[in-house]
């Protein structure tokens, strides 16, 4: 029971990142009237809070090694609740946007902390898909917190009231978190020294979050780019918005699903191949196919077929690495995915650009999925190659 009271108290931490990067795409009319920001500004306050992302997520190892991954969670907790007040107090785009930096690093630091303490307690257990995929599910659902919540409540509070609410739930979570984390270990393995993480273990959870990193961007894509398949299938642009959303929506509630699909199936590594491929074809058939993939029933089952294999990938970098490392093993894991992130959706859209077709970016994130199914069994091989050097 502890362990999942503990997965809860994970979960809400990582909605409240979800809601505070949101919050200014969910403000921003409000933003653009009453603080006078502009649509590069506003853009420019979103992408500031995973840009140092990389970096971020390698400092965030680093420090969980060397004090902690509870101290580590809370203390980026602590950085996102102040930047967000200030982000709330103090007037000026330059304030605001070095507000939403020391935000977006604790964020950053936080989220690499929660994978490795949610691996630490499910590590070994049947249920860890579960967990994960839990775990997994929190991010895309606070970003829908942030947008279907703090608009509603624009209408009854000042702007500082809205910018302050995201801050105020990660310093509830912050509590939260403090008063239910215990370590799934005992003292001395949890206050001994940090052995030095294995160059077979890095290269290993190196190649997790290149796997993580690519099924992201190609999750990424296929939603992004939804809309512009759809006008060219006829929808006008409000009606092709509204129904690409449907594949994201589908896709919170099938990413949560992933780990109980793979538990049940009792082959996670074949409900995974399966994903990727499935995945690869229905997104073939949305960029090439014609009006049945503008149905209501297509989208919402393309959002279910892409989302399972989030929970089967988040397996990997706690089964890379050892618990001693698996602080350090994250960063590296967090690290890889913030640069494909960083320069994936990018080069979609030059891609987009060049070629003129709104088939190119799915088609892209098709061979995605098809190389995530190719590059599973490499990193199965692997495993077993540092499995036989621990020997």
């Amino acid at each position: 029971m502890q362990r999942w009271l503990i997965l809860i108290a994970l979960t809400l931490a990582r909605i409240s990142m979800g809601v505070q990067f949101q919050s200014v795409a969910a403000l921003s009319p409000r933003l653009t009237s009453e603080a006078g920001l502009g649509f590069a500004a506003i853009g420019t306050l979103m992408g500031i809070y995973l840009l140092p992302g990389a970096v971020a997520a390698l400092f965030g190892g680093w420090a969980g090694q060397k004090i902690g991954d509870i101290r580590t969670a809370l203390f980026g907790l602590a950085l996102m609740a102040l930047g967000g007040i200030a982000g709330a107090l103090l007037a000026g785009f330059e304030a605001q946007l070095a507000a939403r930096l020391v935000a977006g690093i604790g964020a950053v630091a936080l989220n690499v902390m929660l994978t490795k303490m949610a691996g630490d307690w499910f590590q070994g257990r049947s249920d860890l898909p579960v967990a994960m995929g839990v775990l997994s599910s929190s991010w895309p659902a606070g970003l829908a917190v942030a947008m279907l919540v703090l608009p509603w409540l624009g209408g009854a509070y000042a702007l500082q009231t809205l910018l302050m609410l995201p801050a105020a739930l990660c310093a509830v979570t912050f509590v939260l978190l403090a008063v239910v984390w215990r370590s799934p270990f005992s003292g001395a393995q949890a206050n001994g020294p940090s052995p030095r993480i294995l160059g077979a273990e890095l290269g290993l959870v190196a190649f997790s979050g290149l796997i993580w990193g690519l099924y992201n961007v190609a999750f990424i894509g296929i939603i992004s780019w939804s809309a512009g398949r759809l006008e060219a299938n006829g929808a006008d642009a409000i009606s092709a918005a509204a129904s690409g959303s449907l594949i994201g929506w589908a896709a919170i509630l099938s990413v949560a699903a992933g780990g109980w699909l793979a538990r049940s199936l009792r082959r996670p590594d074949g409900a995974a191949l399966g994903c990727f491929a499935i995945s690869a074809v229905a997104a073939t058939v949305f960029a090439l196919g014609g009006p049945v993939t503008s149905s209501t029933v297509f989208l919402l089952a393309l959002g279910i077929i892409i989302g399972p294999a989030a929970a089967m990938i988040m397996t990997l970098p706690v089964e890379a690495t050892r618990a001693e490392t698996r602080a350090m093993g994250m960063g590296v894991h967090w690290a890889m995915y913030y640069v494909l992130m960083g320069i994936g959706p990018g080069l979609m859209g030059v891609l987009r650009e060049i070629t003129g077709s709104p088939t190119a970016p799915l088609l892209v994130s098709a061979g995605l999925m098809t190389l995530c199914l190719l590059l599973w069994p490499v990193f199965r091989w692997l495993q077993a190659r540092l499995a036989s050097q621990r020997v």
